[in-house]
């Protein structure tokens, strides 16, 4: 094997696995072209690697353990294809990388709307956020709390046995260690405490091109459907394709969770749930539901952008990240950066309409585009109401004034679906629907084993309730299942 085929391809199974050591992208080319024998080994490999140095085409993240990274350098002297089956190798390993990273955090799955999740409502895969100061740049921050994805190398060995160091380190930026290593290792001229877009790359571990290719023409990196709504028309999903997406879900989890998200907030964040917001609106005299005309699509590209800016980021890193994870000029709706974003945007928001909130006795919840305000003054909550109106207005949002409703006592107050007038409970109309179903499933079990998990999820779903645990109906349920399971 000549030695230039040898270092196009050793930069080829670097790239894919960084960062790693000589050793494992050997045992890694070794995997992958079983036929060939003859490697690089011993003096054989160090020359490889001393030489590889002094072209600025790898360089050492960790030194103790001989861990490299490509360059800027090296990205730029590939060849078009090679870049490209690296990108595609890459981007299919990050993604391993990332399912494992939610095993890890104990990431938890959440429901967006009152009834059971197979019937009504969606969900979403959230990750822990640090809590961090106003004042403290992402770039710059301890890293305590954070959730970071594990090597490809350490992967690769739980899945095929490939060897990896047994200390892995958890680079902050995935491919590096720190942000003077990218600057380093990259020949753009980026400011101290900003990161450019090829910078940006590098950390990923993909090629600056493909990067480029999802600013220049998103379109056709999205699958946008419709799905209906409950209460009538269609609501326009666009969801981003599998690189784009593991793309967004690398910023998510290295950049996003330093945004700062008010406590009012019960959606999308780890430990939160529909629950949690009913909670706070419990045997109140009036309970008012407001809704967010276009939540998402009146989030802007500009709004993003401003909203990382005043977060601490640099301007070039602010930049790369907002034309990322937007489309047609503002956040997608099935984006997995779209709910992190759209809650810290309203931030100042959630923090307005809380204090004024609590100086008039009321207590304020927002569950993504739901806002509820509950207490004992109707005439407080009309104020308020109006008060968010306005203050949406100078957020570029307003809202579904057709949708604004309050409710006594005397009627079914519901929060996110939820029936709050004395405890939390689901609707009436769900629960003799799960009724039904499971009645059918005793009945016929025979023909509910492929619908299991179906029956499984409302049974997680009613246990949630403090009110309906260990009821009979739920002990008749867990029967019914297991009745099922034995049957097969």
């Amino acid at each position: 094997m000549r030695n230039t085929f040898n270092s196009h391809l050793f930069l080829w199974g670097l790239g894919v696995i960084q960062p790693a050591t000589t050793e494992e992208v050997i045992a890694f080319l070794h995997m992958i072209y079983v036929d060939v024998n003859q490697w690089p080994h011993g003096d054989e490999l160090k020359s490889l690697e001393d030489s590889l140095l002094k072209l600025d085409y790898i360089y050492p993240v960790h030194k103790k353990l001989r861990l490299y990274s490509l360059t800027s350098q090296a990205n730029n002297n590939l060849d078009v294809k090679i870049r490209r089956q690296r990108d595609k190798a890459r981007i299919t390993l990050l993604n391993v990388a990332y399912d494992a990273s939610l095993t890890s955090s104990g990431a938890v799955v959440q429901e967006l709307d009152g009834d059971s999740p197979s019937l009504d409502t969606r969900s979403t895969t959230q990750e822990a956020r640090p809590k961090r100061s106003a004042d403290t740049s992402p770039l710059i921050s301890r890293t305590i709390g954070r959730t970071f994805w594990p090597r490809v190398v350490e992967q690769l060995n739980l899945q095929v046995g490939l060897d990896y160091h047994p200390s892995d380190p958890f680079f902050k930026y995935c491919s590096f260690p720190n942000l003077r290593t990218i600057h380093l290792a990259s020949d753009s001229q980026s400011q101290e405490k900003d990161m450019t877009l090829s910078e940006l790359a590098l950390c990923i571990g993909v090629t600056p091109r493909l990067l480029t290719s999802f600013i220049h023409k998103p379109e056709n990196h999205y699958r946008t459907f419709t799905i209906g709504k409950k209460d009538g028309g269609d609501r326009v999903i666009s969801s981003p394709r599998f690189f784009l997406k593991t793309i967004q879900y690398w910023i998510k989890s290295y950049f996003l969770g330093y945004l700062k998200v008010h406590d009012c907030c019960h959606a999308f964040e780890k430990g939160r749930s529909i629950i949690s917001n009913a909670e706070n609106h419990v045997g109140k005299n009036y309970v008012a539901n407001i809704d967010i005309e276009n939540y998402f699509g009146s989030i802007t590209k500009d709004h993003v952008y401003q909203l990382l800016i005043n977060n601490n980021f640099g301007q070039n890193l602010g930049s790369a990240i907002s034309r990322l994870v937007t489309l047609d000029d503002s956040l997608p709706q099935g984006a997995p950066t779209s709910p992190v974003i759209s809650n810290a945007f309203l931030y100042d928001f959630d923090e307005k309409l809380f204090e004024a909130s609590c100086e008039k006795k009321l207590s304020y919840t927002r569950y993504a585009d739901d806002i509820t305000i509950s207490g004992d003054s109707r005439e407080s909550i009309i104020e308020i109401i109006q008060l968010c109106s306005k203050l949406l207005r100078s957020f570029g949002l307003r809202l579904k004034d057709k949708k604004t409703r309050i409710a006594s006592r005397g009627g079914s107050q519901r929060v996110t679906g939820l029936v709050v007038n004395e405890k939390i409970q689901p609707p009436r109309v769900y629960q003799r629907k799960v009724r039904s179903i499971f009645h059918n499933a005793n009945n016929h079990p025979d023909q509910y084993f492929e619908r299991l998990s179906e029956l499984q999820g409302h049974l997680s779903y009613l246990s949630s309730f403090v009110v309906l645990k260990d009821s009979r109906a739920l002990r008749r349920y867990k029967m019914v299942i297991q009745k099922i399971i034995s049957g097969k």
